[in-house]
């Protein structure tokens, strides 16, 4: 049985204010999960910024107009790439922060709200510091809309998604422990409509209808407008919480 470590999952050079492509920031994530379904560690976290792209779950690629529909974007600057969790279109801009939280959890009646809350309970807390109350609600016309948007005002401030894997032989001694990764990614300092924009025409190129509305977002920068810098200390200060709470998973 592996003794597992508790803290923060590290990888070589990794910088949160790093801007990655969509696929290495992905890769990095599926890291994470790998090394708590390995039991390398207990739980673990990652903070990324990723490249100007839309990151669309596995049953989009299933459109007849998929193919042609990302040659388009990629041709107007907007590459499309494909993720492993669930939910729907979500455009990324370097203006945007991901973080992802993976750990363990037992499949149970209420395991996916807990496991969402596991990831938004600390970035409610640091929102709270900020001034800041959030709440996790749905929110009609909002990307990739779910139960556990994080909500300020009745506007989305962040999505959330996740992905559970089954741990490796031996790690656990029960059969119904999983590792589990949840991915919230924060809208911060990013001009908001161009994303929207980019979202409904990829909609549109699939023959979907488009559906992102832009007044149901809000930014960090709109609701801190006095903070300057405020990107690279929303990182560091997340950086901080999370290396503290992964430590209580």
């Amino acid at each position: 049985m592996h003794a597992p470590a508790l803290g923060s999952f590290s990888l070589p050079d990794h910088r949160a204010e790093e801007v990655l492509p969509p696929s290495e920031g992905l890769r990095r994530e599926m890291a994470l999960l790998s090394a708590v379904s390995r039991g390398d560690i207990r739980a673990g976290f990652l903070i990324w910024r990723c490249s100007k792209s839309l990151v669309v779950p596995q049953r989009l690629t299933r459109r007849p107009q998929f193919a042609m529909a990302s040659a388009r974007m990629a041709l107007d600057g907007w590459p499309v790439q494909v993720r492993a969790t669930g939910g729907d279109l979500t455009p990324q801009s370097p203006g945007l922060i991901n973080v992802a939280l993976a750990f363990r959890s037992k499949r149970h009646k209420g395991a996916i709200e807990d496991s969402y809350m596991t990831l938004c309970h600390p970035l409610i807390g640091y929102l709270a510091e900020l001034g800041i109350t959030a709440e996790c609600a749905s929110v009609n016309g909002a990307f990739c809309d779910g139960d556990y948007n994080l909500v300020v005002e009745g506007r989305k401030l962040a999505g959330t998604a996740q992905r559970w894997r089954q741990l490796d032989p031996g790690i656990s001694e029960s059969s119904n422990e999983f590792a589990v990764l949840s991915h919230a990614v924060v809208l911060c300092e990013a001009e908001l409509d161009w994303l929207w924009q980019a979202g409904n025409t990829f909609y549109h190129q699939c023959g979907m209808e488009a559906s992102i509305q832009g007044d149901r977002h809000v930014a960090l920068s709109e609701l801190l407008p006095a903070r300057s810098g405020l990107l690279v200390e929303t990182i560091a200060q997340l950086e901080a919480r999370f290396t503290q709470y992964v430590s209580t998973l």
